[in-house]
């Protein structure tokens, strides 16, 4: 089964912002998530189930798995760089 892909409006300004050869890569993995959404190095987020995140580097693709809309949702592509990367996530799609 595939999931549908969603970015968000803040996920894509960052991609855009992303060096080069970071931002082939990031939408490499955010290709792949259609057909598995939640990788063997994908890493569920402390108190925040279904939201999952993907280390690239000093990268982090956050994401939310929606089972029943069979949908994945882009949120962020942040620097990781403590705790705070992955503080106030936004869910809006």
């Amino acid at each position: 089964m595939s999931y549908q892909l969603r970015i968000t409006d803040t996920a894509k300004k960052e991609i855009e912002r992303l060096p080069g050869n970071i931002r082939q890569r990031v939408r490499r993995i955010i290709n792949s998530l259609a057909d598995n959404p939640c990788p063997k190095q994908a890493k569920e987020l402390r108190d925040l189930p279904g939201r999952y995140r993907i280390r690239l580097d000093d990268w982090r693709v956050i994401y939310r798995v929606e089972q029943d809309q069979i949908l994945v949702l882009i949120l962020h592509v942040r620097r990781k760089t403590g705790p705070e990367t992955y503080r106030d996530l936004e869910t809006k799609g």
